[in-house]
């Protein structure tokens, strides 16, 4: 085994009196005899490309001269990564052992220069122009993390994950089975607060798992998802859908359960398998997927809904986001021949809509929210109602014993007063975002009340002039409050 980045093994190859043209003609046909692919062939040196059975990532191998009389075999993990499981060796091992094996069969090559070029010629007219091989499995549980071409931004999603989760656990948060607060400490999606501007918990909520399991799960479906589905979408299309998949399940859930929170990849991950299935239905990807692997993707979506029902995760963020993947899925199906128009016009409308549908939340949200205010806030409209009735019960009621001055008082200093401070609440409450019935609500109460400080300034003028000049106009204020009282119950019966 070797270790690097990338791992690499290197061996120096004796040429045993072989001229330079029968090395390199003898060193072409180990390399097919091994089933590399070549990449590079000319006089100096031979670069070929290893092709793995089970398809997975491949290794890059050197064969140059180094100084006189030998030569040195160099083989290089193509996925970057730092260990290797000893493949690299390998490759030189299996190549040593054909060369020693047909030693005696390369010394009788036809070394002629005229003849080696044309060889050589023949060699570089059938190299392989695809210098990467396709893959569509991992060499080992390692692979996963680590980026190479066709397979960049899927690893570097996963080690936010991870990152994202550990400074979680360093902070003291559950390691396996976080609590509520925790998680929207933490940025869960969560409608009362998602709500209040804090627009930015659809996307931290991506990032956000439940419990180790959770996180592993999510990160292991995201890197087959990725293995399959970066080298169709490139590496900026895969990260914009990936966003947009995560932010659309993330809202549109709450649309289902505004009370509920949403958290982990698993919208983001869902709405990607929503785009491989569009693409695996019209055979759009560049290789054919094995079986094995549908098995593999099948228990890991299976895996996922399970996290879904039994650790209280949102089912509809798994659905939200799968149905936001088949439209994209099928979008690019359309643009399939423009893969760049269609993904501008994926991420531009989705980006819209998004914005859209949390405007449209929001307003909901306002409503709800805003209304248990408006109905807590008027409670003291009813308290400062009460007191402001007693001042006409003060008048009214059958107090012998009140004097003038207690009169003229509780009118003033207790009625007009708390009728004064009822329009100065149902002003402020007003400013609030409610529902038109409510506002129109308001402005009657406020009819009601300037009615009633109208009331109470005759009753002033009543008692301090000790005169019945002004109980016509009473009786018709009194009836202008009781009409206006029977509106306000029929309207709050009708709603």
């Amino acid at each position: 085994m070797s270790f690097g980045f990338p791992a690499s093994f290197s061996e120096l190859i004796p040429l045993n009196n072989l001229s330079q043209s029968a090395f390199i003609l003898s060193t072409i046909t180990v390399c097919k005899k091994l089933n590399w692919i070549l990449i590079t062939v000319d006089e100096d040196k031979i670069i070929a490309v290893s092709k793995n059975k089970k398809n997975t990532w491949n290794e890059t191998i050197s064969i140059a001269f180094e100084e006189e009389g030998t030569a040195i075999i160099t083989s290089s993990s193509n996925g970057n990564q730092f260990y290797d499981h000893g493949r690299n060796k390998k490759n030189t091992d299996a190549f040593l052992e054909h060369y020693f094996e047909n030693l005696e069969s390369i010394t009788s090559l036809n070394s002629h220069q005229n003849t080696f070029h044309e060889q050589l010629k023949i060699e570089q007219n059938n190299t392989s122009e695809d210098k990467e091989l396709l893959i569509n499995s991992f060499y080992s549980f390692f692979s996963i993390f680590i980026p190479t071409k066709g397979y960049f931004i899927t690893p570097i999603l996963i080690y936010l994950n991870i990152f994202y989760f550990f400074i979680m656990a360093f902070s003291r948060v559950r390691f396996f089975s976080p609590e509520i607060q925790e998680i929207i400490d933490w940025g869960g999606n969560y409608g009362p607060i998602t709500s209040e501007d804090e627009w930015w918990r659809l996307i931290s909520s991506c990032f956000v798992h439940i419990g180790l399991l959770h996180l592993i799960t999510n990160c292991v479906a995201l890197a087959y998802v990725g293995l399959l589905l970066e080298r169709y979408l490139k590496k900026w299309g895969f990260l914009i859908t990936y966003v947009l998949c995560g932010i659309a399940a993330s809202l549109f859930s709450l649309y289902w359960d505004k009370d509920n929170i949403s958290l982990g990849a698993s919208g983001a991950v869902f709405g990607m398998y929503g785009i491989l299935l569009t693409a695996i239905i019209f055979n759009l990807l560049e290789k054919k997927i094995n079986p094995k692997l549908i098995i593999i993707l099948i228990f890991l979506t299976a895996l996922n809904l399970y996290y879904s029902f039994t650790d209280n995760i949102n089912l509809f963020t798994h659905i939200c986001g799968f149905v936001t993947g088949l439209i994209f899925g099928l979008i690019l199906y359309i643009f399939n021949k423009k893969k760049k128009m269609g993904l501008l016009f994926v991420s531009s409308s989705a980006t819209i809509f998004i914005i859209f549908f949390y405007i449209q939340f929001k307003a909901s949200q306002v409503y709800i929210y805003q209304i248990i205010e408006y109905e807590t806030r008027m409670q003291e409209f009813a308290d400062m109602e009460k007191l402001a009735l007693e001042a006409y019960n003060f008048e009214y009621g059958h107090s012998i014993w009140a004097t003038k001055e207690d009169a003229l008082y509780m009118i003033k200093d207790r009625g007009i007063y708390y009728w004064n401070e009822n329009i100065s609440l149902l002003t402020e409450l007003d400013k609030l975002y409610l529902p038109k019935k409510i506002h129109n609500r308001n402005e009657d109460l406020i009819k009601y009340c300037n009615l009633n400080i109208n009331l109470y300034e005759l009753f002033y003028k009543r008692v301090d002039e000790n005169s019945n000049d002004y109980d016509e106009k009473i009786k018709q204020i009194n009836a202008e409050i009781l009409d206006i009282i029977k509106k306000i119950e029929n309207e709050n019966k009708k709603s």
